[in-house]
């Protein structure tokens, strides 16, 4: 169940998720609409004759899905992308501001270790 907060705004109930990072697929990204049109909109700003513009077009087509919430706000997981991050019974969801991350347990916390010093160092460079 995505948690109420993390759920569209807009009313819709569509997320698309992909494995990320791209060529890693360590976990499985998902994106409300409005980021989702953000992601559409910079890849339609690159030139149709720029062949990297395309491969990633085409790795993004290729392997995201678009899922719709339920009433109560579940998603249901598409098994390829379950398995491509490894998810097997148990997920872990990760909020990320105006995202969020799905991970199999045990990548999370192996990726995990060491992440605060990572935050607590980046924070300082924000000038807060």
């Amino acid at each position: 169940m995505v948690p109420s907060k993390w759920r569209p705004k807009s009313g819709k109930s569509e997320l698309t998720i992909l494995p990320w990072p791209i060529g890693e697929q360590q976990y499985l990204l998902v994106l409300p609409p409005a980021r989702w049109a953000v992601l559409l909109e910079r890849l339609n700003e690159m030139s149709l004759s720029d062949e990297e513009a395309a491969v990633v077009e085409r790795v993004i087509g290729g392997s995201s899905a678009h899922v719709k919430l339920d009433k109560v706000g579940r998603l249901c997981l598409p098994e390829e992308l379950a398995n491509v991050a490894g998810i097997k019974q148990e997920a872990v969801l990760v909020g990320r501001l105006n995202k969020f991350e799905i991970w199999a347990p045990d990548r999370f916390d192996e990726t995990n270790q060491g992440s605060e010093a990572v935050a607590a160092a980046a924070i300082k460079n924000l000038n807060l």
